[in-house]
């Protein structure tokens, strides 16, 4: 009936009077609908109770409570303006990633670098560029922890990108071939030695063993002759200058053995001479003898003398140019028995 509100909706639901289609809209989509919502939301309560068609109570009708997002449902919030971040985290990661990779030597994020140990000329050791002083103290540090011999020839090199790496280790790989060509190279000649040594050089050495055993024979045995000569009181000329200076000394020693007695003889004659006249005079100094002129008697005495060591070295060359003769003696009869040996 007409004023009779309609019967209570579920929990929640607010409830409409009967007569509200009578007006063609909703009660919420009227703006008279709308002002009188905004008064009631500043007004009432939270939950707010049913209300009949002319805003009447009903005393009849269940509390009915009304959702807060239907409430609040014209309400907007507002925030202060913020400035929108130029690059998000994930941004920030890729573009790490792309300057780890950007091949760029004037790229300082450049993560494929290295310092690397090469052999460098002492002019070429400069620091080389885009390294940072941390790189360079590591790389300086292990330097200094290596041998002398390694130092006078190492530096550390910068290696730059996957091409520098890979131009080293090409150059590193014709190292490598050089070296084991010129090894296998080595390796053949020290087996042609070794072939060589085994087939020439070896007999060789032997045959000159066996010569070398018999010229000590031999030397042995000419020792033992020339020991057993000199024993005898004998020398060997072994020069034919020898041979020819001990033929002019015989006969030297032939001409003085005449003359010399005769000297003799004469020498000791005046000596008795002398004597007698100083011991019938009773004095000393000068004599005279009959026929010849006035000499001293420290004169006759040195002169005496002297000819006596001469008489004695002649003597002594005498015996060695006998000496001498056996010897040649002896040892052309053992060449003449060796050279029989040697025919047979």
């Amino acid at each position: 009936m007409f004023g009779t509100p309609a019967p209570s909706p579920g929990f929640g639901t607010p409830s409409t009077p009967s007569f509200t289609p009578a007006f063609g809209s909703s009660l919420f989509s009227t703006p008279f609908s709308q002002q009188q919502q905004q008064q009631q939301q500043q007004q009432s309560p939270l939950f707010q109770q049913p209300s009949s068609g002319f805003g009447f109570q009903t005393p009849f009708s269940a509390p009915q409570l009304t959702p807060f997002p239907l409430a609040n449902a014209q309400l907007t919030t507002q925030m202060a303006p913020v400035a929108p971040l130029p690059f998000s985290l994930a941004d920030r990661d890729i573009q790490a990633i792309v300057d780890a990779y950007k091949d760029d030597p004037g790229n300082p994020k450049y993560a494929f670098k290295h310092l690397l140990f090469s052999v460098t000329d002492p002019q070429a050791r400069t620091k080389p560029a885009g390294i940072s002083d941390i790189m360079w103290a590591e790389a300086m540090g292990k330097l200094e922890g290596m041998a002398s011999s390694d130092r006078e020839r190492l530096w550390p090199q910068l290696v730059h990108g996957f091409k520098d790496l890979s131009q080293r280790l090409k150059l590193e790989d014709e190292v490598i071939l050089s070296d084991a060509e010129r090894l296998r190279m080595t390796q053949s000649n020290v087996k042609m030695l070794q072939r060589h040594f085994q087939a020439d050089t070896l007999p060789w050495i032997q045959r000159m063993r066996q010569k070398e055993q018999g010229l000590q024979r031999r030397l042995l045995r000419v020792m033992r002759i020339v020991e057993a000569l000199e024993g005898k009181g004998c020398r060997v000329p072994l020069m034919k200058g020898e041979a020819e200076l001990a033929e002019k000394l015989g006969t030297l020693i032939r001409q003085l053995k005449g003359s010399g007695a005769e000297l003799s003889r004469r020498a000791h004659n005046l000596l008795s001479i002398s004597r007698v006249q100083a011991n019938a005079i009773g004095g000393g100094g000068s004599v005279y003898v009959p026929g010849s002129t006035k000499i001293h008697e420290q004169s006759l005495a040195d002169m005496q003398e002297v000819l006596q060591q001469q008489t004695e070295a002649i003597a002594r060359l005498g015996n060695v140019l006998k000496r001498d003769i056996r010897d040649m003696e002896i040892i052309m009869a053992e060449d003449t028995e060796m050279a029989e040996d040697g025919s047979k």
